[in-house]
């Protein structure tokens, strides 16, 4: 956007991304027509927000509020240009010019800067390992890791790994965010690999429940046996959402430090200016 033209964009917040923004005096008629390009990329943050599930575009009108006509041809644009794929079933997925184009990075630096610094912050005073866990999808994605002085090293979650939401505490955290048909639905398109675990589609409901309730994750010996973590999910930009995470010694996790853990995570998030998921309820 222009630099010179007065631009209300918090009117644009209220108004949604299906509406059309207001437009000040004198601003260019190049300006006012990226609207189109405002749902094009909203499209693609829903479609990539699926993962590996997918999404019909019923689900996409339903989402976005764009109409059926228009989001069609935005899609069939984003297909041929290979940043969207659509499979026989009509479910739409990132394409690989979308992949392609987020592998040039080494690193995820965007992240890294907004929340490297308050990582290093968390484990220089908790002594512990932080992490930072970002949604895809079904699953989580361990973007970054901050190792505290701490003796003791956390082996079962590195950097770039994967796996299911509901698993880890990060992954646990960010459950809460889900309603009860999309949990539903997440354990049945992963009934075999939840089943591996002992994780039965009424406990799914349960994790996700107390998360709400607590207003973060707290587990014990979850995918090691002697650890211990606690976790606060939070959103960022318009879909995505993801959780810092504190993993520690069990031993060390009395409901003192339990309670001081989800203070200090919470005061970064908010320097971070991240919204936290659950900012109305107490810590």
């Amino acid at each position: 956007m222009g630099a010179a033209a007065s631009f209300d964009f918090a009117a644009v917040t209220r108004a949604g991304m299906g509406a059309t923004p207001p437009v000040a005096s004198g601003t260019s008629a190049a300006v006012q027509g990226t609207q189109s390009v405002r749902r094009a990329f909203e499209l693609l943050q829903l479609v990539a927000a699926q993962g590996d599930a997918g999404i019909r575009l019923s689900q996409l009108v339903l989402l976005s509020g764009i109409d059926r006509g228009t989001a069609y041809r935005m899609l069939s644009c984003l297909v041929e240009q290979q940043f969207v794929d659509r499979d026989e079933h009509r479910l739409y997925r990132l394409g690989p010019a979308a992949l392609l184009l987020a592998s040039t990075l080494t690193q995820p630096m965007p992240l890294l800067q907004r929340f490297g610094p308050a990582m290093k912050r968390l484990a220089r005073r908790t002594g512990d390992t932080v992490f930072l866990m970002m949604r895809e999808g079904d699953h989580v994605h361990c973007a970054h890791r901050e190792d505290g002085p701490s003796p003791i090293r956390i082996l079962s979650t590195v950097i770039g790994q994967r796996r299911l939401l509901g698993t880890g505490t990060g992954g646990i955290a960010i459950l809460g965010l889900l309603g009860r048909e999309e949990l539903l639905a997440l354990h049945r398109r992963h009934a075999a690999r939840y089943a591996e675990m002992g994780l039965d589609a009424e406990r799914l409901l349960k994790e996700a429940e107390q998360a709400r309730r607590q207003a973060h994750a707290f587990t014990m010996n979850n995918l090691e046996v002697g650890i211990g973590g606690v976790g606060l999910a939070f959103r960022i930009a318009r879909l995505g959402i993801g959780a810092i995470s504190v993993a520690s010694i069990a031993a060390k996790l009395t409901p003192q430090r339990h309670h001081e853990l989800v203070t200090l995570i919470a005061e970064e998030l908010r320097q971070i200016e991240v919204e936290l998921a659950f900012a109305d309820r107490p810590d």
